[in-house]
């Protein structure tokens, strides 16, 4: 498996967290749903391969109480999808930013967690045909 780095740090983007293990997964989403907690809008952690040496973000995963969303930031784009129907937009924040995502791409915390489940199984390429990512257009 590779390792993750995660960033998820409201004011400045430092300190990183390396992902290695599941475990080490379910405790980065733990932390960051704590983290949330008492903001207006919930943290956006950004997850790259430790190893690349453009460090490009791949991944954005939105970890609220119990809803989030995952965006990949790859070619072609992907996110999740929820509600197809659902209009407008739900505020997340990243690094201090407000950041706007299209409601539609919101689902429940079980399917984010399994979305990042499979970015570190799968070493940082979730397969084409993973059913719980879509085309997207992702900002």
């Amino acid at each position: 498996m590779a390792t993750l780095k995660a960033i998820y740090d409201r004011e400045t983007g430092l300190n990183p967290i390396a992902v290695r293990t599941q475990d080490d997964l379910e405790a980065l989403i733990d932390r960051v749903r704590s983290y949330s907690t008492g903001y207006p809008c919930p943290a956006i952690v950004e997850l790259t391969i430790e190893d690349d040496p453009w460090g490009r973000a791949r991944i954005y995963a939105g970890i609220g109480d119990d809803r989030g969303f995952v965006q990949e930031l790859w070619n072609p784009p992907r996110a999740t999808l929820g509600d197809p129907d659902a209009a407008g937009v739900v505020v997340y924040d990243l690094q201090a930013h407000d950041t706007e995502i299209p409601a539609c791409q919101e689902v429940p915390m079980a399917t984010v967690r399994t979305v990042l489940a499979a970015y570190l199984k799968y070493d940082g390429t979730i397969p084409h045909d993973f059913a719980e990512l879509h085309p997207a257009d992702v900002q």
